[in-house]
């Protein structure tokens, strides 16, 4: 192979390991990316904390709903029974027992407020806990379907390295000099075909002097944009 096909193929493995890497860094952010799945854990967890605090809530304003209750129920057997005869007695009683009907009207509207939010809270839990396991399949899957991508582009950049290799020691080193002295300098495409007269990079009608030079096989660049010309 001479040097200058080599070159070219140096040229296109070098293209070709450059977008490997870059979908190999794109996935490396994808998987490092766990912000969704986080999110969704911790609005899972919020609210399975929230639904758990509305449940002892309501408990306790059951508990004391059915305290109240079985107070006010023998403060009234003690107001009727007709065992109290003393007038004070008797009027201690009854304004304690309107006072313990107004404490659980209060109570009971509580109850149904805290009932409502318990109900609430428990349809939140359930949407968000539906929500991490949906986002927790996706994750799965998304990182099985990238590790596998991964692996192949892996073992395909291996191929390339040991390819490039083979095609590096077919170049002299003074053309390698310049091929990565021109890299940066032409956008990462340091090499171009000598089309006609004309450059196949930049368009630029070459000089005959140069022309001869690349037929030759010598080392030559383009008259317009300085790239390493071959045939």
């Amino acid at each position: 192979m001479p040097w200058t096909d080599a070159l070219l193929r140096f040229q296109d493995i070098d293209l070709e390991l450059q977008k490997l890497n870059q979908r190999l860094a794109e996935i490396e952010a994808v998987l490092h990316d766990t912000s969704a799945l986080t999110d969704a854990q911790r609005d899972a967890e919020q609210a399975d904390k929230t639904a758990h605090t509305a449940h002892k809530a309501q408990k306790d304003v059951e508990f004391e709903l059915q305290k109240t209750q079985t107070e006010l129920q023998q403060t009234e057997q003690k107001l009727y029974s007709g065992n109290v005869t003393n007038p004070r007695q008797l009027e201690d009683l009854q304004a304690k027992s309107q006072s313990l009907r107004k404490w659980v009207a209060k109570l009971e509207d509580d109850l149904l407020e805290a009932m409502v939010a318990r109900e609430e809270a428990d349809e939140a839990s359930d949407k968000t806990s539906v929500h991490l396991r949906h986002i927790t399949t996706k994750r799965t899957t998304l990182e099985q379907n990238l590790a596998a991508e991964r692996a192949v582009l892996q073992t395909r950049t291996q191929t390339l390295l040991q390819e490039a290799e083979s095609a590096k020691a077919r170049i002299p080193q003074v053309i390698m000099d310049s091929y990565h002295y021109l890299t940066s300098r032409t956008g990462g495409i340091p090499v171009a075909r000598l089309h006609g007269d004309v450059c196949s990079m930049c368009g630029v009608e070459v000089l005959k002097p140069t022309q001869r030079k690349v037929k030759n096989g010598e080392e030559a660049y383009c008259d317009g944009c300085r790239r390493l010309l071959v045939a």
